[in-house]
């Protein structure tokens, strides 16, 4: 099987098998045959960030209890909202998203896990969870199966013994014009290793250099899959990337906002609908009304979508006027400056390849490839919370039979990004995104009613995001971001979230 004998993942190489069929029985073999000694459980916990227990490799009756029933863990040191009180938590790996861990010395096999309570059922609050119930409920409603990809954009911070003039033109910039397009491509390689489905990478347009400290910003784009696995990659490549920092001794960060005058970094989320194996998002090259109502329902669920895309103050100066970022509630055709975007399609069925190098070539219908994209969210997300919020909208959308007429009045074909200095006209059309955590709190207990609907997201939860978000104190921060360019504010803000997400 050709496919499985180029899959970069070693593990599906060796088993022969896809990861979704990985057993214990497979997990087993390959750790014993080729003389694994670490076995690494992985887990998100709030942070986002990936977590790990090492166990050592002692024999097959001791992996097989591990691999079986996992281990005990401390719920309330991973979920702030658990009380000390009954906080075990049993961890479980999840045998589809083994990999072999391409930084260790030792030889290890690292494992993705969920959190189950004393009961034994998934624990309620835990984001993948919620994320799975999410699905779960989007597919008992509609019938329809979801897919969903990640753009994640970084900067690679990096010394410089001389300054070069700060540009914006770095967009695709190749070597020897840009400094870390190998460790991106090793990323890419690596990120394939571990299981995710990378479609490509390339430089963004954020390019500068400041006291002594060159800033490259970068991108990699990923395939639509299963919601859960498309959250799986994203948490994996931004430790990668975070290791290959270390590996090449700069500094790799997600940080929403690096500069006032640079490009922000986004995490843009893609979706689609299929549904026996056809996408419903487009019919004879125009969007279907399932597309507009699933549009329409992330659209009115906007403003509260930003307490899961947005997390910290530095996500909101990334979409302050004036930076280019979308931050009116409407959508567009191939429109960047809109909050959800239609991208250019391959509807038309031109065999372009015939066309451009003069061969006969069968046509091919790749509507498949059309997605949605949602360009509020930024590296700050938890992307399995986020995952879930949007399908609510999804949900919310298919639901309401007057969902394709509020699409339209939703639709924008102007550019936004024109009338940076002037917002008033466009708040006259289309709702601001909040400017502030705390209006994202405020947004989110108005509409808290739509996400723990179904019992998808736990009222702790909601709770527990609105406290948080309202923590930050950062009312004002919209009132005085005009100062902050002016002051050493703004810099001492970023210094504190660089290394945040």
């Amino acid at each position: 099987m050709p496919s499985i004998q180029n899959n970069p993942n070693l593990l599906v190489q060796y088993l022969q098998k896809p990861a979704s069929e990985f057993t214990k029985e497979d997990l087993i073999r390959y750790i014993e045959e080729r003389e694994i000694e670490i076995v690494n459980f992985r887990y998100v916990a709030e942070d986002g960030k990936l977590k790990t227990i090492n166990f050592m490799v002692t024999g097959p009756e001791e992996l097989d209890m591990i691999l079986s029933s996992g281990e005990r863990v401390d719920g309330s040191s991973i979920f702030s909202y658990l009380e000390a009180d009954s906080s075990d938590l049993y961890l479980v790996p999840r045998y589809k998203t083994a990999f072999l861990n391409p930084f260790a010395s030792i030889p290890s096999v690292d494992i993705l896990c969920s959190f189950y309570d004393e009961h034994g059922v998934p624990l309620e609050s835990s984001p993948e969870n919620i994320l799975r119930k999410a699905q779960k409920r989007f597919f008992k409603e509609t019938g329809m199966t979801l897919k969903m990809m990640g753009e994640l954009e970084y900067y690679v911070i990096s010394p410089v013994e001389k300054e070069v003039e700060s540009s914006n033109n770095g967009y695709h910039s190749a070597e020897p014009f840009t400094l870390h397009e190998t460790l991106r491509v090793e990323a890419i390689k690596l990120i394939a290793r571990c299981g995710g489905k990378v479609r490509f990478g390339h430089a963004e347009n954020g390019r500068f250099s400041h006291c002594g400290k060159h800033y490259e910003q970068h991108e990699i784009e990923f395939a639509p899959v299963d919601p859960e696995d498309a959250s799986d990659q994203l948490v994996i490549a931004k430790w990668i990337l975070r290791m290959l920092g270390l590996k090449y001794r700069v500094n790799v960060t997600f940080i929403p906002k690096i500069s006032l005058n640079q490009p922000g970094s986004g995490m843009h989320f893609h979706f689609l609908a299929e549904q026996d194996g056809n996408n419903c998002l487009v019919e004879s090259g125009e969007l279907t009304a399932t597309s507009l109502r699933m549009i329409a329902g992330v659209l009115e669920l906007a403003p509260a979508l930003t307490a899961f895309a947005n997390t910290n103050p530095i996500s909101h100066l990334r979409s302050m006027p004036g930076q280019r970022v979308p931050s009116h509630i409407c959508w567009g055709k191939q429109n960047r400056s809109t909050l959800i975007r239609v991208p250019l399609g391959w509807n038309n069925n031109i065999a372009f390849g015939a066309i451009l190098n003069q061969q006969e070539q069968k046509k091919t219908d790749y509507t498949f490839r059309q997605t949605i994209e949602y360009r509020g969210s930024d590296g700050s997300a938890n992307p399995y919370l986020f995952s879930a919020a949007l399908i609510v909208g999804f949900i919310n959308g298919l639901s309401d039979h007057e969902s394709v007429k509020k699409a339209d009045a939703y639709f924008c074909s102007d550019n936004l990004f024109m009338a940076k200095d002037s917002p008033e006209e466009d708040e006259k059309k289309f709702q601001r995104l909040p400017l502030s955590c705390y209006e994202s709190a405020k947004t989110l207990e108005n509409y808290r009613h739509y996400f723990e609907a179904d019992a998808i997201f736990p009222k702790s939860i909601i709770n527990h995001t609105i406290l948080k978000l309202r923590a930050f104190n950062d009312k004002d921060l919209g009132e005085n971001f005009k100062t902050y360019g002016e002051n050493q504010n703004l810099l001492d803000l970023m210094d504190d979230y660089l290394n945040y997400m």
